[in-house]
């Protein structure tokens, strides 16, 4: 069984970044438990996505199963890797994500609206329980899957069981 696709959006931080976060939703049975929540979810077809090409909604090729998901192959994302997290735990770690890199300009900083537009992932941060995955091992990538995440790949899905969603929420790179 898999999840029906709602939607997804991007938010873009500083120009030249190349960074970026990719919120992805989900329809699910809230009766359902988390364990098998996290199954049809990772058999989605918009699960399947390498981050590296456009979604649908901005000129990609509709979903399909790809046997991958960011820089690994499916067959290595299990919901064993799904870990409880916190909402102020998921915002610092964006946030470190976001500004604390290795910057040719050590004096760079996202801008204020790059910034203020990372707010709309906090505000789905807050609507029901977080998980976040840990990543596969090296091993576990696919062919091109260095393409994505160079800077880091931080997921993190949210079960929203009053308004029937899940959020996949991706902050990475490429």
């Amino acid at each position: 069984m898999t999840l029906p696709f709602v939607g997804d959006d991007i938010v873009h931080l500083g120009s030249g970044t190349f960074m970026w976060v990719q919120l992805t939703h989900f329809l699910i049975d809230p009766d359902q438990d988390d364990q098998s929540i996290l199954e049809s979810l990772i058999e989605s077809p918009e699960y399947q996505h390498d981050y590296a090409s456009p979604f649908p909604s901005r000129g990609g090729s509709e979903p399909r199963a790809w046997g991958i998901h960011g820089r690994w192959r499916i067959d290595a994302i299990h919901p064993g890797l799904f870990e409880p997290s916190t909402i102020e735990a998921a915002k610092a770690e964006i946030n470190v994500w976001a500004n604390d890199q290795d910057w040719t300009d050590p004096e760079y900083f996202q801008p204020a609206d790059a910034i203020q537009r990372l707010e709309t992932i906090y505000t789905l941060l807050s609507s029901g329980p977080v998980l976040k995955i840990r990543n596969p091992p090296r091993e576990a990538e696919h062919d091109y899957g260095f393409v994505t995440g160079d800077l880091g790949f931080h997921e993190f899905i949210v079960i929203d069981r009053i308004l029937r969603t899940l959020h996949v929420i991706v902050a990475s790179d490429d």
